[in-house]
């Protein structure tokens, strides 16, 4: 089943990271593509029967998207960030479930955040809140109103081709202008476009592990509290809610004024909480001081606690045992370190 899904990577100005997750992925029979955006051509090792490159250099991430869709063969694709490792078995047990339920548009496993060591690899999970979440509403609408609140990354989910090409006809107007360019805005864009097109089910497998990588793009990108209420990001957000309400009134259930409506209303920025207010000023009061480092290796410590006490025992979270999918990822990572010592000696 896995010879049927694509796994698109795209790569920026991380080629050690592309090259472990190329290495990886070899002789799985899963095909590859890499829309790469780095400042320089990627010089890696790759099977070109597997993977096919393009080099693109400072295109936005919704461009390159754009570029390699009429390039998928395949019945299914996903996303896999090059500092993720998706893995194989999970995808071909999520392509069993999507081929035996086509009322369900996209599916995905459980999630692993990793760091790596000198000589191991540190696991604890991800998004466990969520672990058991499933969309499941008969209507686009109700599959809307039913995730509000519920925060899953259905960006990196396995979904079907045929629906992954049609909702990024909607990320461009009529002049094949972005409606949007936020990173995060093309996230949840994604999110409700695959509700707006089908249910949506977390499967109990291990599904993904994601690295922890300071100043990744996540941390530099502006946040959606910013661009919801922001005015100068008005334009972009309300390109993007306007993209979405075109999908969802093109969905036969709703005229365009009530879907805008409903858009807004699913997309609504919620109010955080005074306690979350408070946590985020003193998180980012401790990440401005040197001094005080310990205090966030302390809370991150304590998050992993938690985390690890939630889900001890479970096979789709193999935190502190092993498991053959586990050891491949770790193998990858420290076999990827290796050659890049010996590299630079």
């Amino acid at each position: 089943m896995i010879d049927n899904v694509t796994v698109i990577i795209p790569a920026h100005n991380r080629p050690d990271r592309l090259q472990r997750l190329l290495d990886y992925y070899h002789g799985t029979g899963i095909k590859v593509l890499v829309p790469d955006s780095s400042t320089l051509p990627f010089t890696g090792s790759y099977d070109p029967s597997e993977v096919r490159y393009l080099h693109r250099p400072g295109l936005h991430f919704l461009l390159k998207i754009q570029g390699v869709l009429p390039m998928i063969e395949t019945d299914y694709v996903l996303y896999c960030a090059d500092d993720d490792f998706a893995v194989p078995e999970a995808i071909g047990e999520i392509v069993a479930f999507l081929d035996m339920n086509p009322d369900y548009s996209v599916a995905q496993g459980h999630y692993l955040t990793f760091i790596p060591g000198k000589d191991s690899v540190l696991f604890y999970p991800r998004y466990i809140r969520n672990f058991d979440s499933r969309v499941t509403a008969d209507t686009s609408v109700g599959r809307l109103l039913q995730q509000h609140g519920i925060y899953a990354p259905l960006l990196y989910g396995v979904t079907r081709t045929e629906i992954f090409r049609r909702i990024y006809s909607y990320c461009f107007d009529g002049k094949g202008e972005l409606r949007f360019r936020n990173l995060f805005l093309a996230e949840e864009f994604f999110n409700h476009s695959m509700l707006i097109n089908g249910k949506y089910a977390t499967l109990p497998c291990f599904f993904s592990a994601r690295e922890r990588i300071v100043g990744s793009a996540t941390e530099t990108t502006v946040p959606m509290s910013v661009i919801k209420t922001d005015e100068a990001y008005r334009e972009e957000y309300e390109g993007f809610i306007h993209a979405l309400a075109l999908m969802l009134a093109d969905s036969g259930e709703l005229g365009l004024d009530e879907a805008t409506a409903t858009v807004r209303s699913v997309c609504a920025c919620p109010r955080d909480s005074a306690a979350i207010v408070f946590k985020r000023k003193v998180n980012s009061f401790i990440s401005r001081h040197r001094a005080l480092r310990w205090a966030s290796r302390l809370s991150d410590l304590r998050f992993r606690q938690k985390g690890l006490a939630a889900v001890k025992g479970m096979r789709s979270y193999p935190c502190t045992f092993s498991t053959p999918e586990r050891d491949a990822i770790v193998h990858a990572i420290l076999s990827s370190r290796k050659a890049v010592s010996v590299a630079e000696r």
